[in-house]
């Protein structure tokens, strides 16, 4: 009698841990499955829905706008975002720039990269990353 009543305790512990467990997968792989289709997944130069046009760059004075429009776009940045200067500054390397944008939750860093891999035209337009001002990675590239 007493060992029927310890295989019926075992049995409901468990279906408890096998029930908890379950919640909590479904409950983190749900998480990961809206994560994942908050920012878009870039693949290669253009990306699957880019087209060349989209990845022209801007005149110098425009490089902002149209990197806090892409930003925006993406779900990098959250919306009603600004920029903070319309100004893009130089980066260390040659053909790359950021520019400073403004959220109602703190300041952000667009890095852009004008080069072209394996080109000469130099005509290229890429939004590198977005970083949050306490470094956070808001949005990035998938590098190839």
């Amino acid at each position: 009698m007493q060992r029927s009543w310890m295989v019926i305790a075992g049995a409901v512990v468990l279906a408890l841990v096998l029930v908890g467990g379950g919640y909590w997968w479904l409950h983190h792989a749900s998480k990961k499955t809206v994560a994942a289709g908050s920012h878009p997944h870039l693949i290669g130069m253009l990306g699957d829905n880019a087209t060349e046009l989209d990845n022209t760059a801007p005149d110098q004075d425009k490089l902002c706008e149209a990197s806090l429009a892409r930003g925006l776009s993406f779900g990098a940045l959250p919306p009603g975002a600004s920029l903070a200067s319309s100004e893009a500054k130089a980066g260390e390397r040659e053909g790359h720039y950021t520019c400073d944008a403004q959220g109602a939750d703190g300041k952000y860093t667009l890095s852009i990269d004008l080069t072209c891999p394996n080109s000469d035209a130099k005509t290229c337009f890429t939004l590198d990353s977005v970083r949050r001002e306490d470094g956070t990675v808001t949005y990035q590239i998938e590098q190839l």
